[in-house]
């Protein structure tokens, strides 16, 4: 199982980087930097210093936008982050979400992904006249960098199967919402006349760990009570919230819950929804308990078909720590024999 662990590069890049090393001795398989300029250092800088210090690790954008950054700097960007590790960089694609709203932009569509993707793909493999009306291609070309799109919906779930070398599902752990974007990608993969097996599939889900299930629930609290105001996602996880609603306080914060600065205030606004109320909702969104509670997960979603797993962390202004010395101490050699 190829499990990749998000970092946010708040820091200065030395720092990141050495983080970086950290991970690739813990034994993950890669790291996926957040890409979002107001709240962090550029995610290619990061990754050219990364790909340095590094020589197994796999180094990723988790995630960029086609909005912030135009289809053909990523591409150059990538292709220059390969000259350094090659074969170990691979870029996925999103909306934008803090990257685009933090600077007054708007997110991505669902067609601005599918142009971006083709084009993207398109520049990496050398070709040429990719951009309407312009006889042009990226001289550095071609790299084998893939493409991942990251979705949740159904129309962005089939397009990664149309068009992109991978999907980066986000979204709960729900069984047969997995088997439905299965579906859909093999979908969308047949209608563009691929072959839906060489489609990777690779599922991001929202991961805390800590010594005991109560510990982590408090730290992912600020990520796991905004579902309280999803009624749809309750209702499908069977959640019984009785009128209980995210506190108010809690969108207050800069720049928003997930990337608030001060992580210790979000978490004591968070507490004041019950503990068994935000347990409930844990066990359905993600990798949230013990180091046990993370490998009997890990299990389940390898058993699933999912050779790779994104895990988003909730720490955005520190490093992933506790989730590192889980890793190299008790999940990473549990998981080590999955396929």
């Amino acid at each position: 199982m190829r499990v990749i662990l998000r970092v946010s590069p708040f820091a200065p890049v030395a720092a990141t980087v050495d983080f970086t090393r950290r991970c690739e001795e813990a034994g993950f398989f890669g790291v996926g930097y957040l890409d979002s300029q107001m709240i962090n250092r550029d995610v290619f800088v990061t990754l050219a210093a990364a790909a340095g210090a590094t020589r197994r690790l796999h180094l990723i954008t988790a995630v960029t936008n086609p909005v912030t950054r135009h289809v053909s700097t990523i591409a150059s960007a990538a292709a220059s982050v390969d000259d350094l590790a090659p074969g170990r960089v691979a870029v996925w694609l999103g909306r934008g979400y803090s990257s685009v709203n933090l600077a007054g932009l708007r997110e991505a569509t669902t067609r601005d992904l599918g142009d971006a993707t083709r084009d993207l793909r398109r520049l990496l493999a050398g070709d040429w006249d990719v951009f309407p009306g312009v006889h042009s291609r990226m001289r550095i070309g071609p790299r084998d960098v893939p493409v991942y799109l990251a979705a949740q919906g159904p129309r962005t779930i089939r397009l990664a199967g149309e068009v992109a070398d991978g999907l980066l599902l986000a979204g709960s752990l729900n069984r047969t919402g997995w088997d439905n974007a299965r579906r859909l990608t093999e979908e969308g993969a047949r209608r563009a006349g691929r072959d839906p097996s060489e489609i990777d599939l690779c599922l991001s889900v929202l991961t805390c760990i800590r010594a005991s299930r109560e510990e982590a629930v408090r730290w992912a609290g600020p990520l796991i009570v905004p579902r309280l105001d999803d009624a749809a996602w309750l209702r499908e996880a069977g959640i019984e919230a009785h009128g209980v609603k995210t506190p108010a306080g809690l969108s207050s914060l800069y720049p928003d819950p997930m990337h608030a600065e001060n992580h210790e205030i979000s978490m004591e606004i968070a507490a004041a929804v019950p503990l068994e109320l935000r347990l409930q909702i844990a066990e359905k969104l993600g990798l949230i308990g013990t180091p046990a509670d993370c490998v009997a997960r890990l299990r389940e979603i390898a058993g699933a078909g999912f050779g790779g797993i994104f895990m988003r962390t909730v720490d955005t202004a520190g490093f992933p720590e506790a989730e590192l010395a889980a890793f190299r101490a008790e999940v990473g050699p549990a998981v080590a024999s999955l396929p």
